[in-house]
């Protein structure tokens, strides 16, 4: 039997209103969706859905088979407010056109980010994928999304590897969140479909096209191989090139065979 439940007069609570990051006075309902119930546990202040579970609040949308909300008692010491959000089992969710991925999350209101991860954590906005073998936190506000361990971001047919990602999105025409800026660290690889390029760090713009690395670089086109300290990469126009850092630079052409 499913159960479906405004959590507003449930609990007589603004208890979602921060879910969002909504100033808890603005009231925006709530509506939890649940295959196997909701539970209101009063003594440990956690409201439980399970089954199923669909939580909407406006544009923002998380889907689980498990959702528990924690909350405490608000300034005013009469109203309840929300400060963190648990969901495990196939989570879901959608915010401003972009979408989350991962077996687990956990939503931190007074931060305003939330964490997923189990399986392969992924985010995706329009033509960017970011995925991650550890976790992978979104920052809703900063519109930031940061993968961590075997960190992979995905512009088009252009890849970017690194131990940590760092994309910055912005909103777009037509309700789409797309890619702005990537920041790389540690063991940075990226791939276009004429070169390949590794580092230690990495700053790419997506506007421009322009990818910028630092720390023993290394380009590669077929056969031949440019060294050194820093290199700017053009991923519209293929051109690459070493620049500054100091130091001696190195190259090998290689003719085709």
């Amino acid at each position: 039997m499913t159960v479906k439940q405004r959590v507003l007069p449930l609990i007589s609570l603004l208890a979602f209103a921060g879910f969002g990051f909504v100033a808890l006075a603005a009231e925006i309902p709530i509506e939890i969706t649940a295959g196997d119930g909701l539970e209101w546990r009063r003594a440990e202040k956690v409201l439980v859905a399970a089954g199923g579970v669909v939580l909407t609040r406006g544009t923002l949308k998380l889907e689980a088979n498990s959702v528990s909300a924690w909350y405490r008692e608000g300034k005013d010491g009469k109203d309840q407010e929300v400060y963190r959000i648990d969901a495990a089992g196939k989570v879901r969710l959608v915010s401003d056109g972009a979408t989350g991925f991962g077996e687990s999350a956990a939503y931190d209101l007074d931060q305003g980010v939330f964490v997923l991860s189990g399986g392969k954590p992924r985010f995706e906005a329009e033509k960017l994928i970011v995925t991650a073998s550890q976790n992978l936190e979104y920052w809703e506000t900063k519109q930031l999304a940061v993968a961590r361990g075997g960190a992979v971001a995905e512009n088009g047919d252009r890849k970017i590897h690194a131990d940590v990602i760092s994309a910055y999105v912005e909103s777009a025409n037509g309700g789409k969140t797309e890619l702005s800026r990537v920041e790389a660290i540690g063991g940075v690889r990226i791939t276009s479909p004429e070169d390949s390029a590794s580092g230690n760090e990495a700053v790419y713009d997506a506007r421009t096209g322009l990818a910028t690395l630092c720390g023993n670089v290394e380009i590669r086109r077929g056969p031949s191989v440019l060294k050194g300290k820093c290199a700017e990469l053009n991923l519209n126009t293929g051109v690459s090139r070493l620049i500054g850092g100091g130091g001696s630079v190195k190259g090998l052409v290689q003719p085709p065979n």
